[in-house]
């Protein structure tokens, strides 16, 4: 897809803080992603959207042309998981001159109990959320060390203590965190940052569902919401050069859920 979206109306007086900034964020035709591409946007970057859904990237990218920000979207159907494909999309980023941030938001979600979890679910949380955001960051990381840049990994809070039942999902999240804390090590002195931002229940399609799962009403006003998740990843990004933010935990303030 080649479809740009771009404009300067409507974001105040205030300079935009990314302006410039080739971004590239995954998983965002919908929830935290959607809302991370929009507010890079709003704050001047270019961002190439990375979906498996072209509905939902043709609706973030009139969402983008509606918000009048003066940043503009490049959406990307790619299913990540499929080396071809992510691999012609890597090559197509890399003949720019550089990438500056890349934000993990994809990933899939189940539950099951140990005893009879299918391994095949199992399989699919790995494809989806270790080997494809491992492989994505390495094969982008010699244009992101072209200009030093950011790397963020849009974790949960399951990635630090598994509750039951989700033992598989929050395996695969562990597996992430330990690759971003040893990423970090590795990368920092080429002039990038690393963060893992390890989000609570949040507002998002997903968790609309894990409700319903739980036999549970949803009231989404009680959890983290998209838009704050992304407030706080642009101030992460936006920090000077010589400051780094390692990891963030944000959950709901009050625990009624």
């Amino acid at each position: 897809m080649n479809k740009l979206a771009s404009g300067a109306e409507g974001f105040g007086a205030a300079a935009p803080r990314l302006a410039g900034r080739i971004a590239v964020v995954t998983g965002a035709s919908s929830g935290v992603g959607q809302a991370i591409a929009l507010r890079l946007v709003a704050e001047g970057a270019t961002v190439n959207a990375v979906g498996r859904n072209n509905v939902r990237l043709d609706h973030l990218l009139a969402s983008a042309i509606a918000a009048g920000g003066p940043g503009r979207i490049i959406p990307a159907r790619v299913d990540l998981t499929d080396g071809n494909a992510r691999r012609a999309f890597v090559a197509g980023l890399s003949a720019g001159p550089r990438v500056d941030l890349l934000v993990h938001s994809a990933g899939a979600y189940s539950r099951g109990d140990h005893v009879d979890a299918p391994i095949r679910d199992l399989d699919a949380l790995y494809a989806s959320n270790v080997r494809a955001p491992y492989a994505l960051t390495q094969e982008l990381l010699p244009v992101l060390r072209a200009g030093g840049g950011d790397i963020v990994v849009v974790n949960s809070t399951q990635g630090i203590g598994a509750a039951a039942g989700v033992g598989q999902y929050a395996a695969t999240q562990h597996a992430m965190r330990a690759v971003t804390d040893s990423l970090r090590q590795e990368v920092n002195a080429d002039g990038i940052r690393v963060c893992s931002i390890y989000l609570g229940r949040t507002a998002t399609p997903r968790q609309e569902a894990i409700f319903a799962n739980e036999g549970r009403p949803y009231v989404p006003e009680l959890l983290v919401q998209p838009a704050d998740v992304a407030e706080v990843l642009v101030a992460v990004v936006a920090l000077p050069a010589n400051a780094e933010v390692t990891e963030i935990r944000l959950r709901p303030a009050k625990k009624s859920y």
